[in-house]
């Protein structure tokens, strides 16, 4: 929440870039716009790894777009599908691990946009 608004989405690009071009994307879904079978076959479609117990229930995973990047994303739900939290982000940077870097974002985002009450 934000001055009684709720927060929906999140992006970061290049300056000058397409809003295709978008580096970081985070998303809340209140509902979600997926049930437990949508996010199990997106997982098996991304051959997507489980979060740990303390992030769960969610997985990571990676996937290549439109435009043949690869973006690594994480998504977390909450036990009843109802809340759908995700963290996109294109891979690029030399040396980064964007994997590891989408699951933090999750991690501290989790408790403040996943866990609150409605």
């Amino acid at each position: 929440m934000d001055m009684g608004r709720r927060f929906a989405s999140c992006s970061v690009r290049e300056e000058g870039a397409s809003d295709s071009s978008l580096g970081l994307l985070i998303e809340v879904f209140d509902p979600s716009p997926d049930d437990a079978e949508d996010l199990e076959n997106t997982k098996l479609s991304t051959k997507g790894e489980d979060l740990p117990e303390a992030l769960g229930p969610g997985f990571a995973a990676r996937r290549k777009n439109a435009k043949d990047k690869t973006i690594a994303f994480v998504y977390g739900w909450t036990p009843d599908y109802e809340r759908l939290l995700t963290v996109n982000i294109i891979e690029h940077a030399p040396g980064r691990d964007s994997l590891a870097d989408a699951t933090e974002f999750f991690r501290q985002l989790k408790p403040l946009l996943l866990d609150h009450p409605k």
